[in-house]
């Protein structure tokens, strides 16, 4: 099977476009972080945001008592995935 590429240029302050088939399959969107790891045969690997870091923005919203209803909360972490609704 033949792999596919994708390309991206860097701008004069070192910043680049992520190629949109490169964020899909990263399944990442703007304000999410990437991390670079170096391998050690050299290579370069991007990997998404951890769980922990997409439920980031989760932590302490709900509170005893009051806050989102569970439905609602639901839908925010599938929002959050990427998990599209049929």
């Amino acid at each position: 099977m033949k792999s596919k590429g994708f390309k991206a240029r860097l701008t004069s302050k070192n910043q680049m476009t992520l190629p949109k088939g490169v964020s899909a399959l990263l399944n990442v969107g703007p304000g999410d972080s990437i991390r670079f790891e170096l391998g050690d045969d050299g290579s370069i690997v991007l990997l998404p945001p951890s769980v922990r870091e997409r439920l980031a923005p989760l932590v302490g919203r709900s509170r005893r008592g009051g806050g989102k209803s569970p439905e609602a909360v639901d839908a925010e972490v599938r929002e959050m995935r990427g998990d599209i609704e049929e």
